[in-house]
């Protein structure tokens, strides 16, 4: 990897706990340097894991003058574990606050995998030693993977971008392919950026290209206890991005960019998914409805089921409207399934076809639009359809 597609400040390495994935590399180490500014987003579900619960309490007290190091494990979410869970974590935290000569309050911890288990903490340690001696800022490839559980491939970006006269080095991955309905990020996501950039400013940043990534796709309608969304900037390209600047502005378009690119990664790698759906709600009144609308025909079993065997069933997308709180008649609606025509205000287009349809449906990439006739706000969700091998997958998860 060339120099110039690094990004200073922040080292990483990856090892084997030898726990649920045998030898393969399941524990990962970041270290950023000193003065790194940290934005971290965590599941709206009331059941959290307990690395979320430290993660969350440890950024807002870390020094910032000090190094501050991640620790991730894949293949064991530490969830429903109690006083044990927390106490495990703790004792991660403390062994690579020694590690590296940082306090204990520097460390971030971030699990995912199997719920219910008690943490190996002895052999993830061991890891995470084995992981600080190979730290480099080289390893991105090699944490990206180190840190999946079912899914097929590593989602990973990079992207050199220009601000004003200055170049910036956006870097990111996440993981994720089940249990994918977050409301604010997916299982769990870390993008790093050299620019400078302040800490509520960043936050914002966080929280605006999220609303349009991570926090309008669904795989299968559930919201991880282990939900993490992490973005870092360390500051070391010296090009200081300021509030209400064109800066600003051009950076938040491209990290919507970055974050959309790896949202799509995501349902591209769903659990056992043959098809990617993309749903779009427009004209309505407003975009609460929008966004319910869109979530109940993505998260409809009997949509997502349907497109999976080729089927245009638009009775089922019409019904999956018809329940949403807020819509009062579907007599203006109209449906199109990758352009092909199939509702016309509540009833079938006169221009419909079963066999245009079912070609439509047979599509790999899934378009449907829905037109509410009855408003001008609009919201879009990214979803995949329902197969055989996703219940395979999670019938037989723990074996």
């Amino acid at each position: 990897m060339k120099k110039t597609n690094l990004i200073e400040g922040v080292n990483l390495s990856s090892s084997s706990s030898n726990t649920r994935y045998g030898k393969r590399e399941d524990t990962a180490l970041i270290v950023l340097d000193k003065n790194s500014v940290i934005s971290g987003k965590f599941t709206s579900n009331k059941f959290q894991a307990a690395p979320v619960k430290i993660a969350k309490k440890h950024l807002k007290i870390r020094k910032r003058k000090q190094k501050t190091a991640f620790i991730i494990n894949a293949g064991n979410a530490n969830a429903g574990t109690g006083e044990q869970g927390k106490e495990d974590v703790k004792t991660c935290c403390e062994e690579v606050a020694k590690l590296l000569n940082i306090e204990e309050k520097n460390v971030i911890p971030f699990s995912t995998g199997i719920i219910g288990e008690y943490l190996e903490t002895k052999k993830h340690i061991e890891a995470l030693k084995k992981a600080e001696k190979k730290l480099n800022p080289f390893n991105w490839n090699k944490v990206s993977k180190s840190i999946l559980t079912t899914d097929t491939k590593p989602k990973l970006i990079s992207k050199e971008i220009q601000i004003g006269n200055k170049k910036i080095l956006i870097k990111g991955f996440a993981k994720g392919s089940g249990m994918i309905r977050p409301d604010f990020a997916t299982l769990l996501s870390f993008v790093f950026l050299d620019a400078k950039v302040n800490e509520s400013l960043l936050a914002n940043i966080h929280k605006t290209v999220l609303q349009e990534s991570f926090e309008s796709i669904t795989v299968d309608g559930d919201t991880s206890p282990n939900d993490s969304s992490v973005l870092v900037a360390t500051g070391r390209s010296g090009k200081q991005v300021l509030k209400n600047s064109k800066e600003l502005s051009e950076l938040t378009d491209k990290l919507k960019e970055i974050y959309k690119s790896l949202a799509l990664k995501i349902i591209n790698d769903a659990e056992g998914s043959s098809k990617q759906i993309l749903v779009k709600v427009t004209m309505a009144q407003t975009k609460k409805v929008a966004k319910s609308i869109a979530f109940n025909i993505a998260e409809s079993l009997l949509v997502k089921t349907a497109f999976y065997g080729n089927d245009p069933n638009w009775g089922r997308i019409l019904a999956a409207i018809g329940r949403t709180q807020g819509v009062k008649s579907v007599s203006k609606v109209d449906i199109a399934l990758n352009n092909t025509p199939l509702i016309k205000h509540g009833n079938r287009d006169q221009k419909y076809t079963e066999l245009k349809a079912k070609k439509a449906a047979k599509a790999k990439l899934i378009n449907i639009l829905v037109n509410l006739n009855d408003g001008e706000e609009s919201f879009s969700v990214l979803t995949s359809d329902l197969t055989k091998e996703y219940v395979s997958i999670n019938s037989d998860y723990k074996s």
